[in-house]
Formats: C-alpha cells, structure tokens, sequence
C-alpha cells in the first residue's frame, strides 16, 4: 500500500467546512450596538470529523502541554508522521479555561496544515446584532453571504 502524504490529502483537508457548521461570534460592536463585525468559527469536532474523514482515525494524533502561568495550552498536533505547534489561551476567570484553550491551540494547529484556514480570510462585514442576547441576528443567512462573498461553494 501507498503512503499517504499531505501533498496527496491537501486539498481534503482545506477544503471549506458546510455553513452548517458554522457560527459566528460578534467581533466588535457599533457604538449604538446595533451592528457587529462577524467572526465566523466552527467547533473543533468539525475539524475532528475532517481529519477521521480524509485521513482517518488512525493517522493523526494530538498532544498538550500548559503554558507557564496556566491560562494557556500548546496544541502539538501530529498528522501523517508531520507535527505542527501552536497555542490557545482563556482568560482565568473562564469557567472552561482549559477547554476554551484546549479548542483555540487545536483549531489554531489545524489552521497550520490548513484545515479551517480559510475562515481567517472571509470578508469582514457588520451584520444586524441583538445586544440583549449577545449574538449575530439570522446567523445561516450571514454565513450564507459570507461564503458567498467569498466565493465559496456552499
């Protein structure tokens, strides 16, 4: 059997996630509070799901190691026998530092082999945003436009 290399799974790996997956988070806020610039982000069982898919469970692994001060983890993520590094931290106060840190420094590694890469790239746009709850109004239809400003298939 043949093995597999990045070169060969690339394009599987960066290819983007379905706008299913997506969601958003308001980035900063209008001084009226009625608009925000939107962050588009997926969870990391999405990028989970895409490694088992185009490489398969067995042939990438992952790791962490705190950083000094204990907000922070470093992600050292092992795909097909090549390693890529890098952090993700949450503030102190954050019910779920660990986690919150533990998904920022895997997503971030994953952006290194190139999954979800794309996402740091869409338009900036200010979308309609509710204060009270704190998040983006009709968040598919502005996932929708953003990948279609983007020209991405949806």
């Amino acid at each position: 059997m043949e093995t597999m290399t990045l070169a060969d799974v690339y394009q599987g790996l960066t290819a983007p996630f379905s706008p299913a997956l997506i969601e958003l988070k308001p980035g900063a806020v209008t001084k009226d509070k009625t608009k925000a610039l939107a962050l588009a982000y997926a969870d990391a069982r999405a990028y989970e799901d895409r490694l088992d898919t185009v490489i398969g469970p067995d042939n990438w692994e992952v790791e962490y190691r705190p950083l000094p001060g204990g907000t922070g983890l470093i992600c050292r993520l092992t795909i097909l026998g090549r390693v890529r590094e890098d952090v993700g931290e949450a503030p102190a106060e954050d019910a779920n530092t660990f986690t919150s840190a533990a998904a920022q420094s895997f997503k971030r590694a994953c952006a290194k082999f190139g999954l979800g890469r794309y996402l740091y790239h869409l338009p900036q746009t200010w979308v309609p945003y509710d204060e009270t709850k704190r998040q983006i109004i009709d968040a598919p239809r502005v996932v929708a436009q953003l990948y279609k400003m983007a020209r991405l298939a949806a």
